[in-house]
């Protein structure tokens, strides 16, 4: 079961449309609220950003957690949905706050720098690598189911990025 090339496809197209959100976006826009969250422009960017870099940090968890018992998996999941409400609160404010001392440029490089390794990650990952999976606070994503695994969440990255895409209100995101 190796990645499916859209997987990888999807990858490298969030990338590119990310550059090309930032490239085309003026400053005011950056500023304007989105639709149906709390954040500006920016601070939305950066938290789609930020997204396709948890990625980058869930392979190797998965893949810990994918070794050992699954009940463990299973109580660790237990205690983060515990702490929802401290999470979204750190959601919220990660990117209201990263995006002011990190800013948009930077974290453009970060995106490529991501995909880059997400995609090369992929292109060797064997079904073993891909198979491993941890239980997850379904609750924190409306894409997250109770057990992902890695070829899981490669494919959620893409889907997070868009259902925030379509958030934006910068004049390139309108149809």
């Amino acid at each position: 079961m190796p990645v499916p090339d859209r997987t990888v496809a999807d990858l490298e197209l969030v990338r590119d449309d990310y550059r090309a959100l930032l490239a085309s976006a003026h400053p005011d826009e950056l500023l304007a609220r989105t639709l149906g969250t709390r954040w500006t422009n920016r601070e939305l960017l950066f938290h789609m950003w930020f997204g396709q870099h948890l990625v980058r940090v869930f392979i190797p968890l998965f893949g810990g957690f994918g070794r050992l018992p699954r009940s463990v998996s299973i109580g660790y999941a237990r205690a983060l949905a515990m702490v929802t409400w401290p999470y979204n609160c750190i959601n919220f404010a990660g990117p209201v706050a990263g995006v002011r001392v990190v800013g948009l440029p930077r974290a453009g490089r970060w995106m490529d720098h991501d995909t880059d390794w997400l995609t090369r990650w992929a292109g060797r990952a064997s079904d073993a690598d891909l198979r491993l999976g941890m239980a997850v606070p379904k609750r924190w994503d409306p894409y997250f189911t109770r057990w992902m695994t890695r070829a899981d969440v490669l494919a959620w990255a893409p889907r997070h990025y868009y259902h925030h895409r379509a958030q934006l209100t910068l004049e390139g995101t309108r149809r």
